[in-house]
């Protein structure tokens, strides 16, 4: 028994060190490159060669990723679409980017199995061209076209002249190139081109007809077609999102100069406007305010409707009104054309007086507390509201359960109603509170993860208004692009400092002003006793010191504070005007941990020690540092990037030097300062986003700031505004992937998986949202709603007597801090009536790595409830034998993306065949998830692995295709 053991340890730290030593590598790396010849016509958007001459656009990005799977390389060459066609078929070149499927082609050439995006007939005209307007047939009849030859939509055009009834002469051009010079010289009215191509300098007069367009090879060049379908649906499985990512890279990102597609007598109704729109606007800063200097309105209000009056030619006239005014009252009394800033509610919908335009622009609302607050522990909490939320109660949270309300007419008394302690918290959109939260009064106050409502901003009119103003500022709200939007909020919120005003200078300084007034009335009063006037001199100037110290100085670490770093980092920037400065932002990674798990007076002592390594860098490198906040440390610095590198590594290798039974990851961010004028907080927050990027890669350990990073947290943002809606609304829906018994193809299961079914996006993988779900802990809300709807699916099958099978459902690691998930978990089963053996529950393996004693008392209790318990994705991480041999788990789910990793000494399949053999000799189950291909199919089963999940079985399926599988029998493999 012991040699058995020994055996079986060994094993297990060779497969530890293979793991730690693969990496993956691209499936075509070890073929032979094949040239392949790509025909193509140049565009912009679609496929152009760049000054380099290297090929760049949405094509171009789509064949580059698909050689990652296949090992070409491409020619590309620069011809006529019906050069093309011809080269194509007499074998002259071997593919064509983009060709939309018809039957006439279809005798010639093969097309890809999978289309690579979507392609309308756009007819574009002059943009001085005052005659044409949008879908302006009256006066496009008896006008010339100019038309590509050979191109799919002049059919379409054709077509469309026959169903609307009117007729254009033709002049037939090579290239797009051709026919867009013959726009310009005035050659032809109108020219007729497909949207793949970007020409943002004509103007659109119609566009309809959206059809797929495929790849297109050589009829009998089979071997191309083939490699190019399998890279393809690699790439699909892998990226199901990627035609998205690309056209929002190449056609949508960068487009400022959009136009609305105005109709004639919507055109004519801007040129005619005889009297301006009067708009109103509640003064909110940032969102519209007064000019102190010049009296002029400002604000993101102000800026968007500058925008948009720019955008759609209207004459605006905007005026502000004071606070707290009935915005319905002053529509209905007809005072104004239009309110701007009202927000989407019930009762404005409702109302059949009064209607609203498009949105702006969202507003998230969120809790401001006092700092320290543990916002969930707040029972019944007394909340200030602006005064909107009583008049329009359908906006109020209907998750927050407040004991009292406290109603204002500004948000700065809904603050101050939490700083003065009358209030537990106030609610403030995330402008607002980003803007207001600068102000000295409020330095205690903070924003809160926890959202309270959204909204979109429009613009509120009467109803009976001309619908011709109405489709035209509609139209022209949606050509604001992100770009615009993004630079309003951005120029009056985090790049716009609050502006203090003589009262906010007073209660900052109160206690100084104070103390000189009593002063000089002492002087004034006792002016000939000298000595008691010194005395007095000297006792105010070492408080003064003193209170200095005790604001700016850590109390814990004695590095400088927050505070402190700003006034010392302000005067180093001053002091070096002419040189290059960089912020280096360092990251203790989960330093909660040594709170949890060794106590507060370990974690503090472990921040002194990182505070002295700091210190020394500080003191060496003459820097100006910072405890910043918590385990956040901060270099102000004078150092390059080779030598910030090199300082983040030997802060990270002194680090670990300290005697804490914990591994801790540490990752750094760099801004490069290029306007040392900007607000040094700005500075900071973007180095904290570059850290951020990489927590959890532990591949590298310092990332320098990019746009991007502020882009992706804008992304996971929008994913955070729209979970809690979608999960009410039940937008994420249970998929099933079947398992299967290799030995006779039978389903034995299945697994539940999440898919969001967004209304306007489509269906989201995983991807997008799975990683902010884990990083905010609204995954373990998910995890019980994926759980619940697996129950009902579960009664369903049984309540029409089908035969029911397991169904194993993903536990995030977050759901094991819920003290009541045994409790919970047990009572949706019996709820629907479902007995345990029914349900499995899925742990990744890397889960039980953190905290992992909490994790095991929590499985031991849902194993004596008759849960099953399943190790996922084993084998893709860093595998611990104590945590196999200590973790309660009842079956292992085998990683097969282990074979596909780097094998240099040829001891993958063995090393898989002696995982699969221990888990055999150990009693566990071995599942092989991940399963792809007969091959593999046949080496599990010779190694006496029986279950298996995976593509070559079947993909993960709603819940009426997996009924209907069940329905039809239980030895289907329905895709091979």
């Amino acid at each position: 028994m012991r040699n058995k053991i020994h055996k079986i340890i060994s094993v297990f730290i060779s497969i530890i060190m293979i793991l730690c030593m693969t990496v993956p590598v691209n499936a075509g790396t070890s073929e032979k490159r094949r040239t392949i010849r790509v025909a193509y016509d140049e565009s912009t958007g679609f496929m152009s060669k760049s000054g380099g001459n290297v090929c760049k656009g949405y094509g171009a990005e789509y064949l580059n990723r698909i050689a990652r799977y296949t090992g070409w390389k491409y020619e590309y060459i620069n011809e006529p679409w019906k050069d093309q066609l011809a080269d194509l078929q007499e074998g002259k070149v071997d593919l064509i980017c983009t060709a939309q499927k018809t039957k006439q082609r279809e005798q010639y050439y093969n097309f890809s199995s999978i289309s690579i995006g979507t392609e309308e007939m756009l007819v574009y005209t002059r943009p001085d061209n005052k005659d044409i307007y949008y879908q302006d047939y009256e006066n496009m009849d008896g006008k010339i076209v100019g038309i590509v030859d050979g191109i799919y939509q002049n059919q379409q055009f054709l077509q469309r002249e026959q169903d609307l009834g009117f007729f254009c002469s033709q002049k037939v051009y090579d290239t797009d190139a051709q026919a867009i010079s013959a726009l310009q010289n005035g050659d032809v009215d109108m020219i007729v081109l497909g949207s793949l191509a970007r020409h943002d300098d004509l103007r659109i007069v119609d566009r309809f007809g959206d059809v797929p367009v495929y790849f297109m090879t050589g009829k009998d060049d089979t071997e191309i077609l083939d490699s190019l379908n399998e890279a393809l649906e690699q790439l699909h499985s892998t990226l199901p999102d990627l035609q998205e990512q690309l056209h929002r890279e190449y056609y949508e990102k960068g487009k400022t100069n959009l136009q609305p597609l105005l109709t004639r007598e919507e055109a004519e109704f801007v040129q005619n406007q005889d009297k301006p729109l009067r708009i109103a606007c509640v003064p909110v800063p940032p969102l519209c305010y007064e000019d102190e200097s010049t009296g002029e309105l400002k604000g993101i209000y102000v800026s968007l409707l500058n925008m948009l009056q720019e955008i759609s030619g209207l004459k605006i006239d905007l005026k502000e009104v004071p606070i707290g005014t009935d915005l319905l009252e002053i529509i209905e009394n007809d005072q104004y054309d239009f309110a701007a800033g009202a927000m989407y509610n019930q009762e404005f919908m409702e109302n059949p007086d009064v209607q609203l335009t498009e949105g702006f622009f969202e507003r998230n609302y969120y809790l401001i507390v006092s700092r320290g607050t543990d916002v969930y522990s707040l029972d019944k909490p007394t909340i200030a509201l602006a005064d909107m939320f009583r008049k329009y109660p359908s906006m109020q949270s209907e998750q927050i359960q407040a004991g009292k309300y406290i109603y204002a007419d500004s948000p700065d008394e809904c603050l101050d109603a939490v700083a003065d302690g009358k209030a537990d918290a106030a609610v403030a959109s995330t402008y607002v509170a980003n803007y207001y939260l600068q102000k000295n009064r409020y330095r205690d106050l903070m924003m809160t993860g926890v959202s309270y409502a959204k909204a979109k901003s429009c613009m509120l009119y009467k109803s009976g208004m001309d619908p011709l103003i109405i489709s035209i500022i509609n139209k022209s709200i949606g050509c604001l692009s992100d770009e615009n939007l993004g630079e309003a909020a951005r120029q009056y919120t985090s790049a716009s400092a609050y502006h203090f005003s003589l009262v906010d200078f007073f209660l900052e300084y109160k206690i100084q002003i104070l103390a000189g007034l009593l002063f000089f009335l002492i002087l004034f009063s006792f002016h000939i006793i000298e000595k008691r006037r010194r005395t007095q001199i000297r006792l105010q100037t070492v408080e003064k010191e003193a209170y200095r110290k005790k604001v700016e100085i850590d109390e814990l670490t004695g590095l400088l504070s927050k505070e402190g770093f700003y006034r010392a980092g302000r005067e180093f920037l001053n002091a070096h005007e002419n040189e290059d400065v960089n912020i280096l932002f360092l990251n203790v990674e989960n330093f909660k941990l040594i709170n949890d798990l060794f106590g507060v007076q370990a974690g503090d002592l472990y921040l002194q020690y990182l505070a002295g390594i700091v210190s020394q860098i500080s003191e060496k490198t003459g820097s100006v540092c910072t405890r910043y906040e918590s385990d956040h440390f901060i270099l102000l610095t004078l150092e390059n990037m080779d030598s910030l590198r090199k300082i983040t590594d030997d802060f990270i290798s002194q680090a670990r030097e300290y005697p804490l039974d914990l591994a801790l990851e540490i990752s750094a961010g760099v801004y490069e300062i290029r306007d040392k004028s900007r607000n040094l907080r700005i500075m900071c927050d973007r180095a904290h986003l570059a850290a951020d990027s990489i927590k959890n890669n532990h591949l590298t350990s310092l990332a320098v700031y990019e746009d991007a990073h502020r882009q992706k947290l804008i992304e996971e943002q929008m994913v955070i505004n729209e979970m809690t809606g979608a999960l009410n609304g039940k937008q994420f829906k249970a998929y099933f992937q079947p398992k299967y018994d290799m030995r006779n193809d039978h389903i034995i299961g299945a697994e539940a998986l999440v898919r969001w079914e967004h209304p306007q996006k489509g269906i989201l993988p995983p991807g997008v949202f799975i990683p902010v779900f884990e990083k905010n802990g609204f995954i373990g809300k998910l995890d019980l709603y994926i759980y619940e709807e697996t129950c009902i699916f579960l009664k369903q099958c049984k309540d029409q007597g089908l035969p029911l099978y397991p169904v194993s459902v993903n536990l995030s690691r977050v759901g094991f801090y819920n003290p009541r998930l045994c409790e919970i978990l047990c009572s949706v089963a019996d709820k629907y009536e479902i007995p345990r053996k029914y349900l499995e529950l899925e742990v990744t393996e890397s889960a039980y790595t953190n905290d992992s004693r909490a994790i095991f008392s929590v499985l031991e209790k849902l194993q004596k409830e008759g849960f099953k318990i399943l190790m996922d994705d084993f084998g893709s991480g860093y595998s611990s034998l104590n945590m196999l041999k200590e973790a309660p788990v009842d079956e292992i789910k085998l990683d097969m993306r282990f074979l596909s990793t780097d094998d240099p000494y040829g001891r993958a399949e063995e090393i898989l065949h002696m995982v699969i053999e221990m888990g055999n000799e150990m009693g566990l189950s071995v599942l092989a998830e991940g399963v792809e291909t007969e091959d593999q199919k046949d080496m599990l089963r010779e190694y006496n692995c029986n279950k298996a999940q995976g593509y070559y079985y079947a993909r993960p399926m709603n819940q009426a295709s997996y009924l209907n599988l069940l329905k039809g029998g239980e030895n289907k493999i329905i895709t091979q």
